[in-house]
């Protein structure tokens, strides 16, 4: 005769089967982590030739040309958030200018 399972028990398999699956989970990270790491230069360079030296679709009729734009990563589109990065770099720099120059109108020059 069996007994059927408690709640608690049930939970307890629940857990068990929870912890399990997180631990292959975090093993498949670990080893995509340990790939892209151990591939870092061969993957960025790879990206950035296939940006620059990517091959010439043929000319398509208008139809087709929509799906080719897609898959066709742009320039712009791919550094479209280097400005925002490029103006909080230079933000401090002009406000540090700015404020040199104000402070050289206030100041009293030393007279010859």
């Amino acid at each position: 005769m069996k007994r059927q399972p408690t709640p608690l028990d049930m939970l307890m398999a629940e857990q068990r089967r929870v912890r399990e699956s997180c631990r292959v989970q975090e093993q498949k990270i670990n080893e995509d982590f340990k790939f892209i790491h151990d591939h870092s230069g061969r993957i960025l360079f790879a990206g950035i030739s296939s940006l620059f030296f990517s091959k010439r679709r043929e000319p398509v009729e208008n139809d087709e040309k929509k799906e080719t734009e897609e898959q066709n990563p742009m320039l712009g589109m791919m550094f479209k958030n280097i400005p925002p990065l490029l103006w909080e770099a230079a933000l401090p720099i002009l406000l540090r200018w700015g404020v040199g120059r104000i402070g050289n109108l206030f100041r009293r020059r030393a007279k010859r």
